[in-house]
């Protein structure tokens, strides 16, 4: 047993990061730590629960990735804010979205990998300890002007060749279409302050917000897909339209819109 913040975590064999990670999750998603608050630091953290800096910083790195926290140089550590749902569907593929409006597509191949199982990426994918997954991230520009950054995580058993693809000629979303099958598609979308990284392949500034849309795809209670779609807000706008319920509840997409995003041009 932890204690932890003054309360006492029993979690029998799950790694202490996580357990650090999931206080601090719940305290973002009941507002303890609001939009903006700057996490304490990793030494304040560690000392309050009794656990190495490495292993704090594992945890918050972690939670950067998911898009709950992020890292400014030199400031600290942010709050983004809780998830916020939005019912999306039939999102398009981005090639034949940009052709259909008369633009020319292109895609650079940032990376192709199988993850290995002690990178902390394989936890957004929770496909069991023997299951293999594959990472790729993808730049795709509209005119030679990057509009989005697809980093997309598939279950190496059910797309095993997945890996062996040229994405410069096929997309990830066109592929998966005919290798894989899905029962069921979940779909979140957030404002972020994206990365370093992330914003010198968009080109855009630290003050520019994006839009990260984060799908998950199962097959049953298999999970097939996890796939991180990051915008720049100024180029492109999301959209969903559904028939309306006369009782509360979520919505019904009676109907299905033939292009549920937009690009700002």
């Amino acid at each position: 047993m932890i204690p932890i913040g003054g309360n006492v975590v029993s979690q029998p064999g799950q790694p202490l990061y996580e357990q650090i990670k999931s206080v601090i999750e719940k305290r973002i998603q009941q507002q303890e730590w609001p939009a903006d608050f700057q996490v304490p630091g990793e030494e304040a953290l560690a000392e309050e629960f009794g656990a190495s800096r490495l292993t704090v910083r594992r945890a918050l790195r972690e939670l950067q990735t998911e898009g709950m926290l992020v890292r400014v140089q030199g400031r600290g550590t942010f709050v983004i804010g809780p998830r916020m749902q939005c019912a999306i569907f039939n999102l398009q593929d981005v090639s034949e979205e940009i052709e259909e409006g008369g633009g020319v597509h292109l895609s650079k191949v940032i990376s192709l990998e199988a993850l290995k199982p002690d990178n902390s990426l394989v936890n957004l994918l929770p496909v069991g300890p023997d299951g293999g997954i594959y990472h790729s991230r993808l730049l795709h520009l509209e005119d030679g002007t990057p509009i989005q950054l697809e980093d997309r995580f598939v279950n190496a058993a059910l797309a095993p060749d997945y890996i062996n693809q040229d994405f410069t000629r096929i997309t990830p979303h066109a592929y998966l279409l005919g290798a894989t099958e899905v029962t069921f598609v979940d779909n979140t979308i957030r404002a972020v302050r994206p990365d370093e990284e992330a914003r010198a392949l968009l080109q855009v500034d630290a003050n520019q917000p994006c839009l990260l849309l984060d799908r998950r795809t199962w097959y049953g209670d298999i999970p097939v897909t996890r796939s991180r779609f990051l915008y720049p807000g100024d180029r492109y706008r999301l959209r969903s339209s559904h028939e309306a319920s006369a009782t509360q509840g979520a919505p019904r997409p009676a109907v299905t819109p033939s292009n549920a995003s937009r690009r700002i041009r």
